[in-house]
């Protein structure tokens, strides 16, 4: 059945070819907005779970790193420092800033950290150096890329001047990248005095940090404390719940228009047809065999538009983020396997129409003029 359903689909190639491609682009844009949505997951969150702490405390009301309004006074670090439990405590400031270069706007997050601890520092680098000082300042290499930035370049803010020493990797946000200067540097460019953002917290082993966390709201009224985890996904959350309606219409949408190519194309040879399904009928093809071979030439037709599909998309993923910062495709095994199911239901959807129309057909057509 297999093979007689593989015969009457490449009896019309075009149409196979037609047919197979508008499944497979539709596999495409679904396998890509799934990827879209893990690479944006990945990248937003993951320099949070990356740095090397265990307790993030922040302004009370602060719903992510990104959009970071927190303000925290000097003298808090010492407060959760002689806190049971705590081995260290680090400063970090973190705000959305431009920066120009050869009057060019340069946006990016700002981090500045201690450069003597590196803790909230760049995760790794790609050359230069890592650790900055005075009026030096490191910037991601996605940053630099997009933006022509090398290292001996000069960003401005207002009358400050940074040299870029480094360029590093681990900074990408997807939708803005890091930039990394001198804790001291940062104060002094915000004019923040020895207010900072967050104070980030290590704590001993055996320590159980929840009830520590409890603990530091408690005597601090008024500041939040996270478990890097849970501020990386506070941080997800707050960007990405916005899109994940707009991807999933879109993903439904690519999802109905596939069913709806498969089934014209699969309804077309049908009718085609009719006369050879009465001649089947006739010598004792009962309707479940004419069944099976609609069905057979509906999944022939997802099978190959579903690998037309995710190698597309394969190829893609390669090289689109160097073109398009923002557009980080990452491909799990899982979301592919996700996309198998769904072309199965699509090319299952598609002959339902045309199965129907088989079972209807009089094998006495077989013998009219």
């Amino acid at each position: 059945m297999v093979l007689l359903a593989l015969r009457n689909l490449i009896s019309e190639r075009t149409r196979f070819a037609f047919s197979a491609a508008g499944i497979g682009f539709a596999v495409f844009l679904i396998t890509v907005l799934l990827g879209l949505y893990q690479g944006w997951n990945q990248k937003v969150g993951g320099f949070v779970e990356r740095v090397p702490v265990d307790g993030w405390v922040a302004r009370q009301g602060t719903t992510d790193f990104l959009n970071a309004a927190s303000i925290l006074p000097g003298t808090m670090g010492a407060q959760v420092a002689g806190r049971q439990g705590v081995a260290s405590v680090d400063p970090l400031i973190v705000r959305p800033m431009a920066f120009y270069h050869n009057g060019a706007k340069v946006e990016t997050q700002l981090v500045g950290f201690d450069t003597a601890t590196g803790v909230g520092g760049p995760i790794a680098m790609d050359r230069g150096d890592g650790k900055p000082s005075g009026d030096e300042i490191v910037v991601d290499s996605v940053l630099a890329r997009t933006r022509g930035l090398g290292i001996g370049d000069t960003l401005t803010s207002g009358s400050h001047s940074f040299k870029i020493v480094g360029v590093s990797n681990g900074g990408n946000f997807a939708f803005t990248q890091a930039s990394f200067v001198n804790i001291h540097a940062a104060a002094d460019l915000l004019q923040m005095g020895d207010a900072v953002t967050f104070w980030l917290f290590r704590v001993t082993p055996g320590t159980n940090v929840q009830q520590l966390n409890v603990g530091i709201e408690s005597a601090a009224p008024g500041v939040q404390v996270f478990t890097s985890h849970e501020f990386a996904q506070a941080t997800r959350h707050r960007i990405l719940d916005s899109v994940i309606p707009i991807i999933g219409l879109i993903v439904g949408l690519a999802f109905i228009v596939g069913i709806a190519i498969t089934s014209l194309t699969i309804y077309t040879t049908t009718v085609e047809r009719t006369r050879e399904f009465g001649v089947m009928k006739a010598i004792g093809f009962n309707n479940m065999d004419l069944y099976k071979l609609v069905v057979n030439q509906s999944m022939l037709t997802g099978t190959v538009g579903f690998v037309f599909g995710v190698a597309l998309t394969l190829l893609l993923s390669r090289f689109v983020d160097r073109l398009v910062p923002q557009f980080i495709v990452f491909v799990r095994a899982q979301d592919i396997a996700l996309v198998l199911l769904a072309t199965i239901l699509m090319a299952a959807g598609a002959a339902i129409v045309p199965a129907r129309r088989v079972g209807a057909v009089d094998p006495a057509v077989a013998f009219k003029g």
